[in-house]
């Protein structure tokens, strides 16, 4: 027995070590920052949208009203599996009226999940076309650069953390990442709904 816990500390101080060299910690942890950010200035944007402008519980049921399921799901999987800029906390502000709410953050993340392997596809196809390669290559140099260093991981903090997903998955495919993995650590971006819907569903 404490030859095994030798064995599991000597291993979580090499991890320990390469993740500080790497810059995998302090990845991590600017990223867990930037989270606790945005939920301040999450916070504080409902505060003065409640005292001065509109209450925020009224917004979701004027999107139901107004905004047709369908249409709203094709758009959010448009946009996990194209740009990903939209903050999905978003959409789960969308159906946080809605009747079985935790089912429709599931299938908000069912829909992030298969974005990702559409974005996935995407960045493998432009990845055969030089011009578009080239150009992608320059761009997101320095998120090609993590994915190259960090692998798997770097695509878990994407699933989890509030980096552009479908952006990370698309690069993955321009790296020909091996998609049997990329599937297996996406359920996370699922994980990350149901993480956040208390958080968001709390604001309202």
């Amino acid at each position: 027995m404490q030859k095994r816990s030798k064995n599991i500390w000597r291993t979580f101080n090499i991890y320990y070590r390469y993740s500080r060299k790497s810059g995998l910690l302090s990845f991590v942890i600017s990223n867990f920052i930037k989270v606790i950010a945005i939920v301040s200035v999450v916070i504080i944007a409902v505060w003065v949208l409640n005292s001065f402008i509109i209450q925020v519980s009224d917004i979701p049921r004027f999107l139901i009203d107004n905004f047709r399921p369908e249409v709203v799901l094709l758009f959010f999987l448009f946009t996990e599996s194209v740009f990903g800029l939209i903050p999905p906390d978003f959409f789960i502000l969308w159906v946080s009226e809605m009747n079985n709410f935790y089912l429709w953050v599931g299938l908000l993340g069912l829909l992030s999940y298969f974005g990702g392997f559409i974005a996935y596809y995407l960045g493998f196809t432009l990845g055969k076309m030089p011009r578009w390669n080239n150009r992608l290559l320059k761009f997101y140099a320095n998120h090609l650069d993590k994915i190259k260093k960090w692998g798997v991981i770097f695509i878990i903090i994407a699933a989890l953390f509030p980096l552009p997903y479908a952006t990370v998955c698309s690069l993955a495919g321009i790296l020909k990442f091996p998609i049997a993995r990329l599937g297996f650590v996406g359920i996370l971006r699922i994980a990350r709904f149901y993480i956040y819907a208390p958080l968001v569903a709390g604001l309202v």
